[in-house]
C-alpha cells in the first residue's frame, strides 16, 4: 500500500494541512494516502520568533512551503535567492555542498529534504557565530 508513513510517540505533534494532530497514549503509526498532502512535523519546526540569521530565516521559509503556508512560486524565488546569498558567505566545501543539496532539493519540488538539508547548514551557521570574533562595541571604540 502507497503513502507516507508517520510514526509518533506519546505527545508528538505533526501539522497536518493546516490541522495540528497530537498522538496520545503509546504513540501511532499514520499512512497519509493522499498525494500533495502538507505534512510539518513540529519537532523539526523552527519558531519564527526566534529566528535570527540568515539560514534560521531561509529555514522558516521552507518550513512554510512543507506546511503550505506560503504560495509555493514565490516562496521558491525568495528561497533561491537567499541561497545565492548564502553561497557568498558560506566558503568551506561542505557547506557548499550542502547548499547546493537545498537548492536542488527545493528546484526539484522537494521542500521537505531541503528542510533536513538546512539543519547541517543551520549547525555550521550557530558554530560559525559561537566563534566569529565579536566586534567592538559602540561605547568601547567612543573612549
Amino acid at each position: 500500500m502507497p503513502g507516507l508513513v508517520l510514526k509518533l510517540r506519546d505527545g508528538e505533534r505533526v501539522l497536518v494541512n493546516g490541522a495540528v494532530i497530537e498522538a496520545a497514549g503509546r504513540g501511532c503509526r499514520l499512512r497519509v494516502l493522499t498525494p500533495d498532502t502538507h505534512i510539518l512535523r513540529m519537532r523539526d519546526a523552527i519558531d519564527p520568533a526566534r529566528v535570527e540569521t540568515p539560514v534560521g530565516r531561509l529555514t522558516h521559509l521552507v518550513q512554510m512551503m512543507v506546511a503550505g503556508s506560503v504560495p509555493a512560486e514565490a516562496a521558491l524565488a525568495e528561497a533561491l535567492d537567499a541561497l545565492d546569498a548564502l553561497e557568498d558567505a558560506f566558503v568551506e566545501s561542505a557547506d557548499r555542498h550542502a547548499i547546493r543539496t537545498v537548492r536542488g532539493e527545493l528546484e526539484s519540488g522537494r521542500p521537505y529534504p531541503a528542510l533536513r538539508a538546512l539543519a547541517t547548514l543551520r549547525d555550521r551557521e550557530a558554530l560559525i557565530l559561537r566563534t566569529a570574533p565579536m566586534p567592538p562595541r559602540p561605547e568601547a571604540a567612543a573612549g
